[in-house]
């Protein structure tokens, strides 16, 4: 699939993005200054392969990305197995198991590293270790509290509310890291959701029970069959959920019902 702009016009945008001119651009290179004005402006169609690597290496971009081929700036098209991807998870994404869309959108978020380094916490309780030592602080200074309060009972009152509040800030063993996992995760979904422009259908609602009714209302009930109703159910269902070539067992279905009660 090509993409819009030819070679010429690709080239001279990522020299622009840069902020290069022909002639820093030409110095980089070594290739001459007319030569680039003429590829850029279309007048050299046929690019030779050492321009095109020199161009390639000056810009970090693959030569595939100069001459339209891909949308992937990388120089290198990386090996599937150089992902570290597991064969499970790859053909989860090639069989379309999991929406690709959504899936780049959480790798490109600028807080996604952040959760897979919370998870991976999480899974060698790097962070569990931490708050157990807190917790085992706390019990030490609780225990230092009981033996004051047996030693001063007259402060009995004041020393047991001191141990409660040191109680209640002890924490589970994971409670503080799924927490932050849980809203780093969310947070980000919300932002997935800003982006992602989905047609959802529309739920039946009392509006539309009252079209069908509206629909029968020609009829006096004596006469109205299961047929029309089927029909009419159908009508509706067809407003919010694509039935393709379904429909007619659906149809029946609808109308298998209707008889049973």
């Amino acid at each position: 699939m090509y993409l819009p702009g030819t070679p010429g016009e690709i080239i001279g945008d990522l020299r622009t993005k840069m902020g290069w001119t022909k002639l820093k651009l030409s110095q980089t290179t070594g290739i001459p200054q007319s030569q680039l004005s003429r590829i850029e402006n279309g007048k050299i169609t046929h690019i030779s392969n050492d321009i095109l690597i020199k161009l390639a290496t000056a810009f970090n971009v693959s030569t595939d990305y100069i001459l339209g081929l891909t949308t992937v700036r990388s120089p290198k098209n990386y090996d599937i197995s150089e992902l570290g991807l597991s064969e499970k998870a790859v053909k989860a994404i090639v069989s379309k198991k999991i929406d690709v869309d959504i899936l780049n959108q959480l790798l490109e978020h600028k807080n996604f590293p952040y959760l897979i380094y919370m998870i991976k916490a999480y899974f060698d309780n790097s962070i569990a270790d931490g708050i157990a030592a807190r917790n085992d602080i706390i019990n030490m200074a609780t225990s230092t509290l009981a033996d004051f309060m047996k030693d001063n009972p007259k402060h009995k009152s004041e020393v047991q509310q001191d141990i409660r509040l040191l109680k209640s800030q002890k924490l589970g063993e994971h409670e503080a890291e799924l927490d932050k996992i849980k809203n780093t995760f969310v947070a980000i979904l919300k932002d997935i959701r800003k982006n992602v422009d989905r047609e959802t259908p529309q739920p039946m609602t009392a509006e539309m029970f009252k079209e069908m009714k509206n629909e029968l209302s020609d009829k006096p009930i004596s006469e109205i069959t299961t047929d029309d109703i089927s029909n009419v159910v159908m009508n509706m269902l067809q407003q919010s959920i694509p039935m393709n070539n379904n429909s007619e067992t659906m149809k029946n279905i609808i109308k298998s019902i209707l008889e049973n009660k």
